[in-house]
Order: C-alpha cells, then structure tokens, then sequence
C-alpha cells in the first residue's frame, strides 16, 4: 500500500494570489504595470483615475491597440504574453512587459473588470473577474483598453491593512506617473484623484517641455543638458541641474535604461560621485537621464518589479555616467568652506569683515582647532537684537533646570557656566562648580530652535510676515502636497495662498527662519512630506516636522563660534526645557564630576 503523497499543486487561486504579492505591493504598483502594458499597446493618449489613493479605485483607460475576444481571455492567463516567444527573447527585450503576469495578479486580488476592443471591430470586450470565473459580455467602448481595479487585496486583509494613508498611497501614483511622463512625452497623461484632476500632460516632442510640467519652471529651466556621453557600453542623454539646485533626498533623481524606469544603486552613486565637492553633503541633484544600451548586455529581468537591472559592464557604465556629467559641470568650482556655511544662523547674526564676493574673509582660513581661555563677558555682551533678530520675539523668563542639575546662585544654569573653549569646532567645554560639562553645540541649538517651533505650533509667537511674498511655482507632486498638508504647514508658521493653476503666494514663515531663504525652507520642507510618501513611512506629525526644521537650520558641527556666541547659545538654553537630548534623541551634553577627573590622573 502506497503512502499518502504529501505534496500537491496549489489550486490557481493560491498560487494567483502568491505571485500577485511580487508583482503588485500598493497601488501605485498595479497603476505602474497597467500604464506598461498600455504603453506597450501604443497608446499615446493615457487617463488613470483613482479614488482614496487607488486603495478604493485605479482605473487606466488607453487609446492602444486593444484586444480581440480571445486575445484578452489568454491576457488573463499567467504566464500568457505577445512581448516575447523564446528565452533568447529575454536578451532583446523591446516592451516594458514580457512575464505575462500583470493582469492575472492584479485581478487575483481586486474586482476586476477589462473592457476592450480592437480596431475594426464591431463592440468591445468585456471580462468582469470574480475568483477563477470570468464573465465575458459585449459593450461599448472606443478602441483601445480600460482596466478596472477596485478594491485592491479585498480578498486579503492581511496585505490590505498594510495599505499607507490615503496620501500617501496618492504620492506613490503620483510618482509612478512623473516617472512616465519624463521618459514618454510623446504620450498625454491624465491623473485624476477623488475627481479632481491633479494634472493633464500634453503630448510634446520636448523633453525639456515635459521636465517643466514634471518639475515645476523654476527647476526645469534650470536643468543644463548633458554633454551626450557614448562608448561601445551604451549612450547618455538627459538633463542635470547645476551644483546651486539641489534637493534634501535622492527622490529628484529619474532614471531611465532603453526608456524602462529604474531605481539602481550603482547608477545613482555613479551620478552622486560625478557632484563631489561640487555640493554640500547631504544634498543631491535633479536629474534625468537617459542610458540607452544594447539590451543585450542589460538584464531586466532580475525581479518581478522590473525596476532592478543587471548590467553586463557594471564598470564602464559607471565610468560614462560619472564622466559625462562632470563634463558637462566642467565650468563650476568648488565652493569655498564659507560659502557652504554662508547662510548659517550664527554667521548673520555675527558677521565678520566680508569680501568683495560677499563671503567672509575667514571662511577661506584653513581649518584651525580653537580652544578659547575662560572668558566672562559683560552683561551688555549679548544685545536683545541679537537674540531676536535669530531666535525670534519672546521675553520668558529662564526654565527651571531639570532634577539634578545644582542651581546657580543668580541667573540661568547654562549662562552662569564659565566657558573654557570649543574643540573640534563642534563640541563647547564649560565648567560649573565641580563639574565639567561637554556640550553638542548642533544638538543644543536644535533643542533652542524646535523648543520655539514647539510654541509657534501652540500659538505662543506669530508667523513671521514677509516684507515682500515669495512667489513658488510647484510640481503637481509638490502642489498635492501643499493642499493635502496646508493646516500641518500652517501650524509650523508657513502662510500662503493659491496664485494661478500651479504655484503659491509664500506670506508668511517660522519665526526661527530669520534671515534663511524662504522659498528653501518651504521646499525642504515639502520634500520632508514627500519622502515620507515615497518611502511607505508614515507621514510625519508637526512635531517631526519641527524637529527636521530645527536640525536643519541649526549650527552644525564644524563651525568655529565666537564667545560672544557661546554665550548667546547658553543663554538661550535657559529658556528652553532642555531635557538631555536634541529632538531626536541624541546626548545634549555629557559631564564628568571633579572626582571621577581626579581617579582618571590617579590623584585618588
């Protein structure tokens, strides 16, 4: 008697629903596949609609070629495709499809309707999915193809409670299609959202056109073309901005292989190294570009995604994207140390001699470490205009320290330490009674800074009004941000009002801002909102927001800081609750007792 076999092929609604978990994470995966394989069909003119980010509704209607009755009933199919015949085929791909298994995952996990119909016939095809049973109907529809999702992973729940908040599952479509949009301005898109229409692109034959209706003007006209780089691996084309426009986030960096959409790591650091010591750390380019190569030497097909490629000649690829953009920035130097650091907040407040080019003359010394001899400033050292010209208006009186700091004997704890010099240009030595206290200048000024962000988001200070507005003009990505978190924005201190059909009016911004550049300081901060979107994070509350703000435009590390300086930064941590940490959890400041110093040289 035979044992009982123990293994067995999984029923098509299984297996269906196994692969629909590669091929389709979010929304903005099934609207990235649809828009494929219309693209594919020669579509040139693509409408998708979505309701509460596409978790509720994603709807994709193409002009392409559409399918016959029975073409579209194999489309269902896994593994069922018209892009390729053969595996040699995987090495000469021309479509952006070729796995045949878009359709047949998306309707495993939504309710799921295909209408088309192809040119010459009389009706159009229509397939409503439910489980493994299709229901076939004529209708009428134009020629070309209209893919309705609704209700995407309702047969698991599982995966649907992962579903991001609604806008940020708008963000990700949003993404999806300015991705497109760059590498096909041939095409005319139309993004529409819980019935407004969040943008209409035109078919152009310029790129450069479609970059401004990606990118904003601002940007777009900014961007330099690239000086085309060719060699036997492949050809480069595109536009880069110069080292002056930048972005907080690798999110503005588009790239594209034979026209595929890619996020490789190898071509991003490729693009990153060509802009060393032209950009200040932390900051990235805006780029698109385009790698066209013989697909012989590329393999697309490393995942499910299709956004991972595989390059034969990794190192050549490397060479020619890192050499055609330094050719093409040949004219920029790079910028001096008070350049980088020209608009730090300390630097307005105490500005040195300048230059005939507008920078201070001692940015251009080598760096010097400086440890100051004890210094007792005058009262009348720190003037009241200095504190509100950088921290903004207020008049509180100094906190009480926190349990077991010892109280001074007249005024605040930091203000009384005597100050024995700064190290490294970052760290602040002080003395107080028997204790030696190293403090993190970047961190205790970002304590002082999100401290007033904290009492702008409660009403305690008022916005600080522009003497002349600050006109913006947004991507549409930037636009649905701006409207989905006007009152997050507004909490912070950030006023404005709508100004024609794609920018703003800027008013009004945080008091800490002082002297910062407004139009900067609200698109860092609209980038904060859109990483997090991009990225599945949960979108950041006010206080995360303030508390971004803040590192941003604290004194960084590295920065050499007068004593009239020190002293102003210990003063203004007596108004602050200070805790221990910088908002983000990092050490304010360490001590060590004058015993444990002694044991240290043996003298106990």
């Amino acid at each position: 008697m035979s044992a009982v076999s123990r293994i067995h092929i999984l029923p098509p609604q299984v297996h269906n629903k196994i692969a629909a978990g590669e091929v389709v994470e979010r929304p903005s995966s099934a609207v990235k596949e649809l828009v494929e394989n219309a693209l594919d069909a020669g579509a040139d003119q693509i409408t998708v609609i979505i309701e509460e980010g596409g978790k509720q509704l994603i709807k994709v209607i193409d002009n392409g070629c559409g399918m016959g009755r029975e073409d579209a009933l194999l489309a269902l199919e896994r593994h069922a495709t018209s892009k390729i015949i053969s595996d040699a085929d995987l090495f000469a791909l021309q479509t952006f499809g070729f796995r045949g298994e878009a359709l047949p995952s998306i309707a495993a996990v939504s309710r799921f309707i295909l209408e088309t119909r192809e040119e010459g016939a009389s009706e159009a095809v229509r397939i409503v999915c439910d489980g493994n049973a299709h229901l076939v109907t004529a209708a009428g529809a134009p020629i070309g193809t209209t893919v309705t999702v609704r209700d995407l992973f309702y047969n698991i729940p599982a995966r649907r409670k992962f579903l991001k908040a609604t806008s940020t599952e708008r963000g990700g479509v949003v993404d999806c299609l300015n991705r497109f949009s760059l590498a096909h301005p041939q095409c005319s898109f139309t993004l529409i959202h819980n019935q407004k229409t969040l943008f209409v692109r035109t078919a152009s034959a310029r790129v450069r056109s479609r970059i401004i209706e990606v990118l904003g003007r601002q940007v777009g006209e900014e961007l330099l073309p690239i000086a085309s780089g060719r060699t036997d691996s492949g050809q480069l084309d595109g536009y880069i901005s110069p080292p002056t426009v930048h972005r907080p986030n690798r999110r503005s960096l588009y790239l594209f292989v034979n026209n595929r959409v890619v996020r490789d790591q190898m071509v991003s650091q490729a693009v990153i190294r060509a802009y060393q010591g032209l950009m200040e750390r932390g900051r990235y380019p805006v780029c698109v570009l385009f790698l066209t190569i013989d697909p012989a030497l590329v393999d697309m097909n490393v995942h499910p995604a299709k956004e991972e490629v595989r390059f034969a000649e990794p190192g050549r690829i490397f060479s020619l994207i890192s050499r055609s953009i330094q050719e093409s920035l040949s004219g920029y130097r790079v910028p001096t140390a008070g350049e980088m650091l020209s608009d730090d907040p300390f630097s307005l407040l105490f500005s040195p001699v300048h230059t005939a080019t507008g920078f201070p003359a001692a940015g251009n010394q080598p760096y010097q470490p400086s440890v100051l001899p004890p210094w007792h400033p005058p009262s009348s050292a720190i003037r009241e205009t200095d504190a509100t010209a950088f921290y903004g208006h207020q008049n509180q009186e100094p906190a009480t320290p926190e349990p077991g700091f010892p109280q001074p004997a007249t005024g605040g704890f930091f203000a009384a330490m005597q100050i024995v010099g700064q190290v490294w240009q970052s760290y602040l030595i002080l003395s107080h009674g028997s204790q030696l206290y190293v403090v993190d200048q970047h961190a205790a000024h970002e304590r002082i800074l999100f401290d007033q962000l904290r009492r702008q988001m409660d009403g305690a200070q008022p916005t600080q009004q522009l003497l002349l507005p600050v006109t913006i003009d947004l991507s549409p990505a930037e636009q649905a941000v701006a409207e989905e978190y006007r009152h997050l924005l507004e909490k912070l201190g950030f006023l404005y009002e709508p100004f024609g059909n794609r920018a703003i009016i800027l008013t009004g911004v945080p008091p800490v801002a002082g002297d910062r550049e407004p139009l900067s300081l609200f698109q860092q901060t609209i980038s904060d909102l859109q990483e997090s979107e991009g990225q599945l994070q949960a979108v950041p509350g006010a206080d995360d927001l303030a508390a971004r703000m803040a590192c941003r435009l604290a004194v960084k590390a590295n920065h050499f800081l007068s004593p009239e300086e020190i002293q102003l930064l210990l003063a203004k941590l007596d108004q602050v609750d200070v805790g221990r940490t910088c908002p983000h959890g990092r050490p304010l400041y360490i001590t060590m007792g004058k015993n444990e110093l002694e044991k240290r040289f043996h003298r106990r």
